[in-house]
């Protein structure tokens, strides 16, 4: 195939392998010709499988015969006419085709005509550097010859490494016969045309990040622009936590994609990215999801137990706040008597919990210690018990006598 593709033009002849799995609208070409020509590896069709080659290696004897299923194809007017355009949307190829019947056949369900969309790669996937990306079909009704109508066939594609280097073709075939002539298929192809790539096309077809509270520096996604030349573009987007690094710009163009963190709450949130053509002709949204997860954030241990009395030394334990880096902490008390050795630092660095004495009454009593992440976006608490063994002061009562004289 690829000694083949050299010999003719883009416009002479579409060299298209199908490597991991033949799409089922090409599939059922060959499986229902039947007899020998069923669906083997390999195997080559010529006009939606009107000539058929299986079981062929790749020797010169071969390649003639690839070459005579070519030219005879070549030799055929072709008996529909076909205007399409194809505009790309994530992992989709939208095909619009316009069809004209100028054979002798109604086309319809009864023959089992379609109009075929189908998408390939610049790539060597496997024998060839033509990888097949998806196919679809979308059936004829009813077209009596000499009839117009217009289909939209939509493509899933799958496997694209650049899509500046897809190619896209617009298929019109129906079934002939029901039986089976050696190297004939029971399908015949009335006409098949190249189409360019969409006027406007922007990509990725969505965009997604995962951002964390720790974060310092955010993602960002490449998004391309292109078409045809002279073409402009401007872009906007519908949410404040999404920035761009330019709203406007000359085709071929790119643009980068990030997030104003400060603007983010924790969970999910989408935006829409909306790319215009300058000429107001074409319009590309693309959905922006962005997760922003709260990083790992722990402080131990959870509880503080003090147990002492005047004379003693005064007790201390320390604090260790740890989890994702790039972290902060404060720390701050709910009652005075606790005393912080930090009230802020860097995740991995420790501070030490004590009291002070003179603050603290007899007996048993509680605090809380709260250590926050440096953003505010979460936070833990370390109870601090103290049982201080002081004695209660005693009470003196002094009487005075007091004599009364009437």
């Amino acid at each position: 195939m690829d000694q083949l593709s050299t010999e003719y033009s883009e416009d002479e002849a579409a060299f298209i392998e199908w490597h991991s799995g033949m799409p089922s609208n090409r599939a059922y070409l060959m499986s229902e010709a039947g007899g020998d020509h069923g669906q083997y590896v390999p195997e080559a069709m010529v006009d939606s499988g009107r000539l058929l080659e299986i079981g062929a290696g790749s020797t010169p004897a071969v390649t003639e015969v690839y070459r005579g299923m070519i030219e005879d194809s070549q030799a055929r007017a072709p008996q529909a006419d076909i205007t399409a355009s194809v505009n790309l949307d994530g992992n989709q190829a939208i095909f619009s085709a316009t069809v004209t019947n100028n054979s002798s056949v109604t086309l319809s369900t009864t023959n089992n005509a379609a109009v075929h969309g189908i998408v390939y790669e610049d790539y060597r996937a496997s024998k060839s550097n033509f990888a097949g990306r998806g196919s679809a079909r979308t059936v004829i009704s009813s077209l009596a010859p000499g009839a117009t109508a217009s289909y939209t066939i939509t493509v899933n594609l799958t496997g694209v490494v650049d899509p500046e280097k897809l190619h896209f073709i617009v298929v019109v075939d129906y079934k002939v016969a029901t039986g089976l002539n050696v190297d004939t298929g029971v399908y015949d192809q009335l006409n098949a045309v190249r189409i360019g790539g969409a006027p406007f096309r922007v990509s990725p077809g969505s965009i997604e990040m995962d951002v964390k509270t720790a974060d310092v520096t955010m993602p960002t996604a490449e998004v391309n622009v292109r078409g045809d030349s002279g073409q402009t573009w401007t872009a906007s987007v519908d949410k404040d936590f999404v920035l761009l690094s330019k709203t406007s710009g000359d085709v071929p163009d790119s643009f980068e994609v990030t997030v104003d963190k400060s603007k983010l709450t924790v969970g999910t949130q989408t935006a829409t990215i909306t790319v215009d053509d300058g000429a107001g002709l074409y319009q590309k949204q693309i959905p922006v999801t962005v997760n922003f997860i709260l990083s790992d954030f722990q402080v131990i241990p959870g509880t503080i137990t003090f147990n002492f009395g005047p004379g003693d030394p005064v007790p201390s334990a320390g604090v260790m706040p740890r989890g994702d880096a790039g972290q902060t902490w404060v720390a701050t008390a709910n009652m005075d008597w606790v005393v912080l050795s930090a009230t802020s630092g860097n995740i991995g660095t420790s501070f030490r919990v004590s009291v002070d004495p003179t603050k603290l009454s007899p007996g048993y009593q509680e605090a809380i210690v709260t250590v926050s992440d440096g953003g505010g976006y979460q936070s833990k608490e370390v109870k601090v018990r103290v049982t201080y063994n002081a004695e209660e002061p005693t009470e003196f009562f002094q009487f005075l006598p007091v004599t009364l004289k009437p």
